[in-house]
């Protein structure tokens, strides 16, 4: 479910987690329960963890010109098939 920030006239800014079909109707606050009204802000971007980015980056890569295995790797000590 998405996180909305509201503003509540008496005490100010809060964040509700609610179905986006109930996200234009306002929301009571959680101090004083008075209707308050939805702001609007920039989306809350992130970078991705080095290494998942560094795999999103090879998966992208790899989609137009896959890298062709040309001996079968050796098998990890310990495991058996089975």
């Amino acid at each position: 479910m998405p996180t909305y920030s509201y503003s509540c006239p008496r005490c100010g800014p809060f964040s509700v987690f609610r179905p986006m079909s109930h996200s234009a109707l306002p929301a009571p606050c959680p101090c004083c329960q008075a209707g308050s009204r939805r702001v609007y802000e920039a989306p809350h971007l992130g970078r991705l963890n080095p290494a998942l980015e560094r795999a999103v980056a090879q998966a992208e890569r790899s989609a137009e010109s896959p890298r062709v295995t040309r001996h079968i790797p050796p098998a990890a000590r310990g495991s058996r098939a089975g």
